[in-house]
Formats: C-alpha cells, structure tokens, sequence
C-alpha cells in the first residue's frame, strides 16, 4: 500500500469523525441550523420542605356566651328582692389577618410534615345591656331597685403553635392542622344600680369591672394550597379557637358575685393567605423527545 493511499484513508476517516460530531452537536440545535431534536429541559420538582414566611387576611365569627345570674337589691324580703338578668350572647362578625411563619418537611413519598406559628389581630366589638327589677312588698307593689348591667367584648390579639399534616400531590397540598392557641382580649362590665326608686330620693351607684386577662385554649382546622412556583403559594383555611374563660366572677357587694361569662370564648374563621418559602429547588431532566 503506498503512501499516498494511507494518507487518503486517513484524511477520509478523519473527515468521517468531524462530520459524525456537528451531526451529533445539531441534534439540538436549533436557531438557523435545522435541529431534528430540542436540547434537555430542565424542570423542578416541585417539593415542599423548607422555611417559609407569609400572611393571611380573612373574616372571623366569635362568640361569648353570657349567663343568667341573680340581682339581690339587699332588703331582706326574700319575695320581691331579687331579679334574673342574662343569658344571651356576643356574638360578633369581623376581619382578622396577621402573619405566619413556619417549615415543612416533605417526606420521601406525598406526606408533608410541619409546624407553624400565626399572630395577629381579631376585630370583634359587641355588647349588651341586661335590665333586672326588683319589688316592693306593697299592694300594689311598686319598684323598688332597678340594676342595668352592660357588658361588651372586645376584639384582640391573638395567636397558635399548631402542627400540620398535609398530603401533595405535585403542586398541591391539603392539610390538617391543630395546637395551642391564645388571645388577648378585654372584656369590660358596667352595672348602674338605683336604689329607693319607690321614694322621693332614689340613688343611684356604679360599679365597673374589666377582665382583660390572656385567653389559653386550643384551635384546630385545615386547608388547601397550591405553588405557584419554586418560591411563592397561596392558601385558603378554615380554623375554630376555642379559648378557657374561667375567671370572671365579679363580687361587687356582699349580697352579689356574679359569673357573668360562660367558661369558654369561640370563633370560626376562615381566611386567605399567601407565603413565600425559602427553598433551594432541585431539577431534573426531562427525556428528549
């Protein structure tokens, strides 16, 4: 075999390898070069471990119930001297919205753990004003003592550590959530009692009493949220508080201690919120076409 043949096949082999490669290399391209076939895409995967950070807006209902309790005007006759009052609720229709933080972890399969911390403000003003009469032991009987007693809640702020268990599917996540919870309320009462109405020179004395102590209790509910990619979800939720209300009993004179106030203070709520959450995404490759 000469020379000149084995430079010849070698310059054909090496033309061969170069044409092979912009061959391999234009698979994928695809601006002005005609590519038979689109470069790999990268796409995340959606996942749901990570912190996160966010707010929420929405409307509450809540409820106080009050209870019958018995006016005594102190006289001593036991026929005409005392009067029931009470029995009704404060219930009370308003906006709510705060902020929320919290992590979740996603685990090998669809379940997702977490733990979340929400704070903010309740809107919730009401009252009521309960009116008891007491008699005298003439005939006819005619008024002796008169008690206006008004009491009224107010909104304020409130707060849980709750955990969650939610299942995912892609991009969505439905949830259950329930823990501890707490709210800062006031709620004031007010009692106008004129006595001696009977006579010439009828008094009248008042009393007031605020009980703005710190609710504990427990909150429980779920929801639905949904990314709208790697950083950004937005959810809707339902909730129910259910806040401890044992002291309030109010001794203003000796002949009276009323518990004004059923044990426990509720509300159901239900909002929308929105979080931006702190994740470093995977990807993976979606096969050629």
């Amino acid at each position: 075999m000469s020379v000149r043949v084995v430079r010849s096949s070698a310059f054909a082999v090496g033309a061969l390898a170069l044409i092979g490669s912009a061959q391999a290399a234009d698979i994928y391209a695809g601006g002005g070069y005609g590519g038979y076939k689109d470069a790999p895409i990268v796409v995340a995967v959606p996942t749901w471990t990570g912190f996160y950070v966010g707010g929420h807006l929405g409307a509450a209902w809540t409820n106080i119930d009050t209870r019958r309790n018995t006016y005594y005007d102190g006289d001593g006759n036991f026929s005409y001297n005392y009067s029931t009052f009470g029995g009704n609720g404060l219930n009370t229709a308003g906006a709510f919205g705060g902020g929320q933080f919290g992590y979740n972890w996603q685990t090998g399969g669809n379940f997702v753990l977490g733990i979340e911390v929400d704070v903010g403000g309740l809107q919730g003003d009401n009252e009521r004003t309960f009116v008891g009469t007491t008699y005298n032991n003439l005939v006819p009987a005619g008024i002796d003592n008169i008690a206006v007693v008004n009491v009224k809640s107010q909104g304020g702020i409130y707060g849980d550590v709750t955990g969650r268990l939610g299942y995912a599917w892609g991009s969505t996540l439905l949830y259950l959530k329930g823990g501890f919870a707490w709210l800062a309320t006031d709620l004031k009462v007010r009692a106008a009692i004129t006595s001696d109405v009977d006579t010439t020179a009828p008094t009248t004395a008042y009393y007031s009493r605020s009980f703005d102590n710190t609710l504990t209790g427990w909150t429980a509910g779920g929801g639905l949220e949904y990314q709208f990619n790697p950083n950004w979800s937005a959810k809707v939720e339902y909730q129910h508080f259910d806040f401890s209300l044992d002291n309030n009993n109010w001794a203003w004179d000796t002949a009276n201690n009323w518990k004004l106030f059923k044990n426990d203070v509720t509300s159901d709520t239900v909002k929308l919120g929105i979080n931006y959450r702190f994740v470093s995404t995977p990807a993976a490759y979606v096969p050629l076409k």
